[in-house]
C-alpha cells in the first residue's frame, strides 16, 4: 500500500476505534442538554450525523485512490461473488426483514408491559428516537446513511485494513475484531447496547465475508435502523402514571399510597 494511503488509513482506524466512541458520547450528551430548550436540536443532530458519516466515507475514497484500489476491494460490488452468494444474501435479507415486520407489529399490538421493557432497552439513546413527522422523515435519511456508510467503514474498509495488516488472517478473528469495534463505536448507548450492537456487527461481518459483497449488510443495516421510524410514539412518551408522579414530585406533593391506613 502507498505510504500516504497507509498513514491515512491508520489514522482513520484510530479515529474509528478510539475517537468515535468518545465523540459519539459527547455529541449525545450535548443533544440531551439542548433538546430541552431547542425544538430543532434533534434534527440538527441528525444532520451532523449524516454529514460526518459521509466525511468518513470520503476519507475511505481518498485512501482507495492513493492505494490504487477499486471499490470491489472493499466489497462494493455485485460481480464475481462467491458461490451461493446471491442465495445467502437474499435469504439473510428476507429473514431479517420478516423478523423486523413481525416484531414491529407485535410491539404495536401488545400492552404497555412490552413497551416498558422496550423503553428500558432504548433508554441509553432515547433522545435519538424521532417524535414528529419531520423528525421521522429526517431519521429515515439517517438510517439509510448509516446502512451505507457504516458498512463501507466497518465491513468494507475495516475488513480490508485487517487483511492488509495481517495477511492470511482467519474469518473468525475478523468477525470478532470488527464486531468489537462496531460495538464500541456505540458506547453512548450504554454497555448493554454496546454488546448487542457488537453481536449485530459480527453477524454483518459474517454475511459480508460469506458473500463477498457489502450489499446484504447495507440493506439489512438500513432496515434495522428504519424500524425505529415505525415504532409507536408511546415508546418515547412516559406512561400517564409516571408523568403524574413526576408532576406531583416537582410540586412537592407526595403521591398517595394505595395501601395507606386511615
Amino acid at each position: 500500500m502507498h505510504v500516504a494511503a497507509a498513514c491515512l488509513a491508520t489514522a482513520l482506524v484510530v479515529l474509528m476505534v478510539g475517537g468515535q466512541p468518545l465523540l459519539g458520547r459527547r455529541r449525545y450528551m450535548r443533544l440531551v442538554q439542548r433538546i430541552r430548550t431547542d425544538p430543532m436540536a434533534r434534527r440538527r443532530h441528525y444532520g451532523r450525523g449524516i454529514a460526518s458519516e459521509w466525511v468518513y466515507v470520503g476519507i475511505v475514497v481518498i485512501v482507495g485512490l492513493l492505494a490504487g484500489r477499486r471499490a470491489a476491494s472493499i466489497g462494493l460490488t455485485l460481480h464475481h461473488l462467491k458461490p451461493g452468494a446471491v442465495t445467502t444474501g437474499l435469504e439473510f435479507i428476507v429473514l431479517v426483514a420478516a423478523g423486523l415486520v413481525v416484531t414491529t407489529v407485535m410491539i404495536w399490538r401488545v400492552g404497555t408491559g412490552v413497551l416498558d421493557r422496550l423503553r428500558r432497552q432504548v433508554s441509553g439513546f432515547i433522545e435519538l428516537v424521532p417524535r414528529t413527522r419531520n423528525e421521522r422523515l429526517m431519521f429515515a435519511g439517517v438510517a439509510v446513511t448509516a446502512g451505507i456508510c457504516e458498512e463501507i467503514l466497518y465491513r468494507g474498509f475495516g475488513v480490508a485494513y485487517l487483511k492488509w495488516l495481517q495477511p492470511g488472517v482467519g474469518r473468525l478473528p475478523v468477525i470478532v475484531v470488527i464486531g468489537l469495534a462496531f460495538g464500541i463505536a456505540h458506547l453512548y448507548q450504554g454497555p448493554r447496547n454496546v454488546i448487542l450492537t457488537g453481536i449485530v456487527g459480527g453477524v454483518f461481518t459474517w454475511v459480508t465475508l460469506a458473500t463477498g459483497t457489502l450489499a446484504p449488510a447495507i440493506v439489512v443495516h438500513a432496515l434495522v435502523d428504519l424500524r425505529i421510524v415505525a415504532l409507536p410514539t408511546a415508546l418515547v412518551e412516559p406512561p400517564a402514571a409516571d408523568q403524574l408522579a413526576e408532576n406531583e414530585s416537582s410540586r412537592g406533593v407526595r403521591p398517595a399510597d394505595g395501601g395507606a391506613q386511615t
